[in-house]
């Protein structure tokens, strides 16, 4: 009986072990966290070899010119391209489109650490390159979004919260393996984290949504591109991505005018991602309760006051708490502003419109904010350079209070 009865427990002990491993591997590789995983995994790429780009040219003999005209090309692609993927998904499918991006970008970034042969080449791969890889995220957006509106996830910040917490991973991953065999392990570690988000995305579904299955006719892209109140608000969308831009690529130029060691330019530079972190909850939480174009106008007016503070500001320490205020200005403006354009779109066209969002920001914005900025500041200190963005940014708070509070945007008015 003793036996029996042992036999019985152990088998209960067995059976109660694989329902607790089948409910872990449930919940781990859920559908959810297979996008989540995604978003991971995606910006880790990202982060893996954009930062190290312009490095890896420099140690490939190209010119400070030269190095500036190729690594404004992924951005320039950004814009230019950009548009047609987003079409291109909408008619064939955003996973689809997802999964050929992500394969065509890992072969290209295995085999870019073997071109060494000039401008010419590097440029024409890194147009290659980009042509692949630019859509990546802007697809991942707008799949989540997707989930939004299936009721699959509650908001599109806390997934894309994930985005964040990638980037500084693969960043972190990069900068380990670089001192280990160089600079082209950045493309390495993209090509890995490419994979990853590639096996990840084979688990994610399309919702049942109930537009699924309409048809989407080119002839109608014109209808988008000619609203007035989408134009304005990716008009205004450029002007703070100048702006901003010159956070993002001048800020160590501007600590090292005002004294500050390269300790604390790396504490303020690392407070940019820890302060995204709470604001993508906070972000939700807010578009819960005010509309999407007001938390945009909110972010831009926290830019103006944030270009001032640089402006006025000459001890370096207090950089990092200006720092701090990268939640408010990136954070809410991205999640408010896929959210507005999600809004201003009709679900067909959904993934177009949140590619015209990537190619005014990341594309138009970031190319014209380098080239703006970097002619400032030949001209004048960086201090002026923050201050002259900053009366940009007002200004372009004007139009930005007219078409978020003044004038009443209904949902999907591009028929």
């Amino acid at each position: 009986m003793a036996g029996g009865g042992l036999s019985i427990q152990l088998t209960e002990n067995m059976q109660s072990s694989f329902n607790f491993r089948k409910i872990i591997k449930s919940v781990i590789l859920s559908r959810n966290n297979s996008l989540r995983a995604a978003f991971l995994f995606g910006f880790a790429s990202l982060s893996s070899w954009i930062p190290m780009f312009n490095l890896w040219l420099e140690t490939n003999g190209l010119s400070g010119i030269q190095i500036g005209i190729v690594a404004s090309i992924p951005w320039l692609l950004m814009l230019i391209i950009q548009p047609f993927w987003g079409m291109l998904a909408d008619k064939y499918g955003k996973l689809l489109c997802l999964k050929i991006s992500l394969i065509g970008a890992l072969l290209l970034f295995v085999l870019f650490p073997l071109v060494n042969s000039g401008i010419i080449v590097i440029a024409g791969m890194t147009i290659a390159l980009s042509l692949f890889n630019t859509p990546v995220l802007p697809l991942l957006d707008s799949i989540a979004l997707d989930h939004v509106e299936g009721k699959q996830i509650k908001s599109y910040s806390t997934i894309r919260f994930w985005g964040a917490i990638g980037y500084a991973l693969g960043a972190s991953v990069t900068g380990w393996l670089i001192s280990l065999i160089g600079v082209q392990a950045a493309f390495f570690s993209s090509a890995g984290f490419s994979l990853l988000c590639f096996f990840s995305a084979l688990k994610i579904i399309n919702p049942n949504l109930q537009h699924k299955g309409l048809d989407v006719e080119f002839k109608y892209f014109g209808r988008i591109i000619s609203n007035k109140i989408l134009l304005i608000f990716l008009f205004i969308i450029v002007i703070v991505s100048i702006s901003q831009s010159a956070i993002t690529f001048f800020l160590a130029l501007y600590m090292r005018q005002i004294g500050a060691s390269p300790e604390t330019t790396g504490l303020a530079i690392g407070m940019e991602g820890i302060s995204e972190l709470p604001f993508y909850f906070i972000a939700a939480w807010l578009l819960q309760r005010i509309a999407a174009g007001k938390v945009v106008f909110i972010a831009i007016i926290a830019t103006c006051i944030r270009l001032f503070l640089y402006s006025i500001n000459s001890n370096p320490d207090l950089v990092i708490f200006i720092e701090a205020m990268n939640g408010m200005t990136w954070t809410l403006l991205w999640v408010a502003s896929v959210e507005f354009v999600n809004n201003l779109i009709p679900p067909k066209w959904r993934t177009t419109g949140q590619s015209l969002l990537w190619a005014a920001y990341f594309g138009a914005g970031a190319v014209s904010g380098n080239i703006l900025s970097g002619w400032m500041y030949q001209l004048m200190p960086m201090k002026q350079v923050y201050a002259t963005n900053g009366l940009m940014i007002l200004v372009t708070a004007t139009a930005a209070f007219y078409i978020f509070f003044l004038r009443k945007t209904n949902e999907n008015e591009i028929k």
